[in-house]
């Protein structure tokens, strides 16, 4: 049996951080006794194929979007309190948690919360997206597994004389963060790791210098339906 989200529901409307993501400075100001708290950043990815729009809860409240939170969202980074936080989402407009999980937020930090799975199996997987120091003059890239039912994956990137490969990262992970030549017209191949076989490629992808992207593999694994199939997906972290 779903649990069922125990406190009233109440919208809560996040602060849009007014800065950029790897630098989170902002603090949430308490009016009544003068102290305020450097807050974290969460991105809220909705990587759950066939799930419909959703809500997303924190701490038992309905959080205000921006937008509807359907399957392939991206919404951008929100402020949140840092500390020990429990997460999780329900259909649109239903008391019915789908899934739940409890996480740890950094002051000053930032983080990709990704949606995944299916229903009925929903799962939650909160990636650290703030780097320490850079090199300004490449790009900065990362691979997410989040194809349900995949096995081991690998990314293969390649433009002109240039090629890097992330190899074999399991579903709900994803590989640390590399530098690689910034360039235009990337191709991007995702590997089934035990068999070598390429199963989704995503082409005319630009990397820019100084530029932090995740790509994750998104969709259901054994699907052969074009709205759900595995394939790839790109995002813009910083």
């Amino acid at each position: 049996m779903k649990k069922m989200i125990e406190k009233v529901i109440n919208l809560r409307v996040w602060l849009i951080l007014a800065v950029a993501a790897f630098s989170i400075s902002s603090c949430l100001k308490d009016d009544n006794n003068g102290y305020s708290v450097q807050v974290a950043g969460v991105a809220l990815i909705n990587a759950a194929p066939g799930s419909g729009a959703l809500d997303f809860i924190s701490d038992g409240n309905r959080n205000y979007l921006p937008t509807t939170f359907a399957y392939d969202t991206v919404l951008s980074y929100r402020s949140a309190y840092p500390g020990f936080r429990v997460f999780g989402v329900t259909r649109h407009n239903s008391n019915e948690l789908l899934g739940s999980q409890q996480f740890y937020l950094e002051p000053g930090v930032a983080y990709s919360l990704f949606v995944t799975d299916t229903i009925g199996d929903i799962k939650l997987a909160l990636l650290k997206d703030s780097l320490g120091d850079q090199d300004s003059t490449m790009a900065t890239i990362r691979f997410a597994n989040m194809s349900a039912d995949a096995p081991e994956l690998s990314l293969e990137l390649s433009s002109g004389s240039q090629s890097s490969t992330v190899k074999t990262v399991a579903f709900g992970k994803a590989s640390k963060f590399s530098a690689v030549a910034p360039g235009e017209g990337y191709t991007l191949k995702l590997i089934n790791s035990g068999t070598q076989k390429v199963i989704a490629t995503k082409t005319g992808i630009d990397l820019k210098k100084a530029k932090i992207y995740t790509f994750w593999a998104k969709g259901i694994f054994s699907s052969t339906d074009n709205k759900t199939k595995i394939g790839l997906a790109v995002m813009e972290n910083g």
